[in-house]
């Protein structure tokens, strides 16, 4: 219980610093009541909704957690960082609908996105949809780094030589 008043009144200070013009009483009115709704849904129906985030976010922290361990073989460089992620947020958008509860998952919208997605994305039907893609953006942002230093080393020598 005290845990849950302290993050309560940490959130009303937080945001009454942030955005002064609403007052802190507001702040701590609405996250009692957001706080209050989200409880009563029932923990079967909060994890079947936070489920889809979840698999959105794990193929991204797993791709940035592997770059931060390599990151000396490629001196850190934030191209790769931004090509890896970048192909990996395309499966990772379909694991997110694919993990949506029955009222979403069986739209037909989202029905032919996933059929799409296990035809043409290796792994995905075994939720490794992403480790193809980031390894496809870990290459592409190595060969980007190499061009780039390539050609800054070749332009450097030229003007050596001038």
């Amino acid at each position: 219980m005290t845990s849950a008043m302290g993050l309560v009144i940490a959130f009303a200070q937080d945001f009454h610093r942030r955005f002064p013009r609403i007052s802190y009483k507001s702040f701590l009115r609405f996250n009692c009541l957001l706080s209050f709704t989200i409880a009563n849904l029932g923990l079967n129906q909060i994890i079947a909704w936070s489920t889809p985030v979840l698999m959105f976010l794990y193929p991204l922290a797993i791709t940035l957690i592997i770059l931060g361990i390599t990151s000396p073989f490629f001196n850190n460089d934030p191209l790769v960082y931004r090509f890896t992620t970048g192909f990996t947020l395309i499966p990772a958008f379909f694991d997110m609908l694919n993990a949506f509860p029955a009222p979403i998952h069986n739209w037909s919208l989202t029905q032919g996105l996933l059929a799409f997605a296990q035809h043409y994305f290796p792994f995905f039907d075994d939720g490794f949809g992403w480790l193809s893609f980031g390894i496809i953006g870990l290459l592409f942002g190595l060969a980007s780094q190499f061009f780039i230093q390539y050609k800054t080393d070749d332009s450097s020598q030229e003007e050596v030589e001038k």
